[in-house]
């Protein structure tokens, strides 16, 4: 029984704590974030496999740093990718998904790794049904290198994207290489 509460309580000092000053100053940093390049995916209702068709992709984010090691960030995602198998043959469109992001970061020296939920729409070419707005998952990877204010690297990310329209439950898949860019304040 006392386990029990103790886990709580210790929950909440953790998340408090989160924020003190580390020693002697705050730890609090703002940043953006803008990273681009390629992803390559596939979309359960196109009947194909890993398309190794890329397209365009892009992420703006606004990160808030709570701890030398630990960043909470918010912000948009698009990710796109080309499809000619399957279903696709012969019409060759761009899945492309347009979602909110938020997630937590952790890094250390020169890596980092994230992890989040998107909210947003995915669709297939510009055809067919509106996309309904759903949840979806992401995680991602890199390495950066730091530039007094600036941190620059790449990345790779994986993200799960509902695709649902009013007639089908569908979701879609992507791997995406990028490089990024972050401006740090305060």
């Amino acid at each position: 029984m006392n386990g029990r509460r103790l886990r709580p309580g210790l929950v909440v000092a953790l998340i408090a704590s989160a924020g003190m000053p580390i020693a002697g100053r705050s730890a609090a940093q703002t940043s953006v974030e803008a990273r681009s390049g390629l992803a390559v995916g596939n979309h359960t209702s196109t009947a194909a496999g890993l398309e190794w068709v890329p397209a365009f992709s892009y992420e703006v984010r606004i990160a808030r740093r709570l701890h030398p090691h630990v960043t909470v960030s918010a912000g948009y995602v698009r990710t796109a990718f080309g499809c000619r198998e399957g279903f696709c043959r012969g019409r060759e469109p761009t899945v492309t998904g347009r979602h909110a992001a938020i997630g937590a970061e952790l890094s250390g020296g020169w890596l980092w790794g994230r992890v989040g939920v998107l909210y947003g729409t995915t669709r297939v070419g510009t055809e067919g049904e509106a996309p309904r707005a759903g949840p979806g998952l992401e995680a991602g990877a890199g390495l950066r290198l730091r530039l007094g204010r600036a941190r620059i690297g790449p990345g790779l990310s994986w993200r799960r994207m509902s695709a649902d329209t009013p007639s089908s439950s569908d979701h879609a898949v992507a791997l995406g290489f990028d490089l990024g860019v972050i401006l740090e304040f305060d």
